[in-house]
């Protein structure tokens, strides 16, 4: 009786559920990926007619001729222009009969031309709110127009835009001669008290030896209060993200003792980073904060021009030398944001957190106040390591 009442009762339930089921799709939405046109970056540029271009690399599926072993491009490109960005989001569809899809999208190239003329975080408002594209893309300034730089080859990736994202990475990670960002990282540093952010600077170089010219990650392009106002040079660029202890890894080429006369061409010994921190402590010293610098590095010898051979002895020496390397860099930097008022330290943001009724007062003027900060340099070394070999130049004329 008991198993005769319990089929009574799921009997009918089974069968409603096999009805449910046929009203069901596969997928929690109706898009399929054929309708469907997935971004892999987008290029941004100033039309001088009150329209902004809008440019988008996207993916293409099919890539081979079946039967003959040729190979296409794996993107293309698709350009169109309104007032507003969503407007020419939408008229992607037009060209290509997919609507984007921006969950995969790897760069934002804005052209520097539009990044001075219009608040950033205004022109990627839309890449904010909607609730598709990641707020871990990485967003680069370019010197020319944008869309150029999307319709160079890459060299060796399937995509440019996949060549602009591992080119950051890699100039930023081993070569400390770029910034890198990412939505949510320009969002907090653009809206912070110091209202300053630094980003990845993409400019093309054209050599004697190259017919077409050559694509470089290096550099950093400065924000201040929303617009871009200052571009660094790479060599700047490592000694700020030393003060910001944002330094992954690089090389410093140290001088040899006593300074070199006339060409550097090998007249430096050159040692890796392989780690490095930084402290600022922020003190008030009358009305002008006062920058207090703490820097740690460990280093190791890549490449030994100067001297005969590095006894142990020697290392307090060589330490020395790298430090006051670092120091330089250092100093050099921070002079250049004191003589262009530029807080890319994030000074006023420590203010702002440790003396909140100081800041409402210095606010206001905070750019030229911050200029005439005082500043202190500390830097210690540990020499990790001069190679394979007992520290003893291969070449020595000495």
């Amino acid at each position: 009786m008991r198993h005769g009442f319990i089929l009574r009762i799921v009997a009918p339930a089974i069968l409603l559920l096999s009805l449910v089921s046929l009203f069901l799709t596969a997928c929690g939405d109706r898009a399929e990926l054929p309708e469907k046109g997935f971004v892999m970056g987008i290029a941004m540029d100033d039309s001088g007619q009150d329209n902004i271009d809008l440019s988008v690399q996207i993916f293409k599926p099919s890539q081979s001729v079946t039967g003959k072993g040729k190979t296409g491009k794996a993107y293309i490109n698709i350009h169109t222009k309104d007032q507003s960005v969503i407007e020419a989001i939408r008229d992607i569809t037009i060209h290509l009969g997919r609507k984007a899809q921006w969950s995969h999208m790897r760069v934002i190239l804005i052209s520097e031309a539009l990044a001075r003329k219009v608040p950033l975080l205004r022109l990627l408002d839309f890449f904010y709110r909607d609730h598709e594209p990641r707020l871990t893309s990485h967003v680069l300034i370019t010197r020319g127009k944008a869309f150029d730089y999307l319709n160079s080859s890459p060299y060796i990736e399937n995509s440019i835009s996949q060549q602009y994202f591992l080119g950051e990475k890699a100039s930023h990670e081993f070569a400390g001669k770029t910034a890198r960002i990412n939505l949510l990282e320009l969002a907090l540093q653009a809206r912070s008290q110091s209202a300053v952010a630094l980003l990845p600077y993409l400019y093309k170089e054209k050599t004697e030896n190259e017919k077409v010219p050559a694509t470089n990650v290096a550099g950093s392009a400065v924000l201040v209060d929303g617009r871009i106002k200052e571009i660094i040079p790479a060599s700047l660029t490592e000694g700020v993200q030393l003060l910001q202890s944002r330094y992954k890894s690089g090389i410093l080429e140290v001088p040899c003792a006593g300074g070199s006369t006339g060409s550097r061409l090998l007249q430096e010994d050159a040692f890796e980073v392989l780690h490095t921190e930084t402290s600022m402590k922020v003190r008030i010293d009358g009305d002008r904060p006062l920058l207090v610098f703490r820097n740690k590095s460990f280093v190791a010898a890549s490449e030994l021009i100067c001297g005969k051979a590095l006894m142990p002895q020697d290392d307090l020496i060589v330490q020395k030398r790298v430090r006051d390397t670092i120091v330089k860099n250092m100093t050099e930097s921070i002079e250049w944001m004191l003589d262009k008022h530029i807080d890319l330290v994030g000074a006023g943001n420590i203010v702002y957190e440790k003396n909140p009724r100081l800041w409402k007062q210095w606010k206001a003027d905070w750019p030229a106040r911050f200029a005439s900060s005082g500043y202190e340099m500390h830097a210690e070394v540990i020499l990790v390591s001069t190679g394979t070999n007992i520290g003893k130049p291969v070449y020595s004329d000495r």
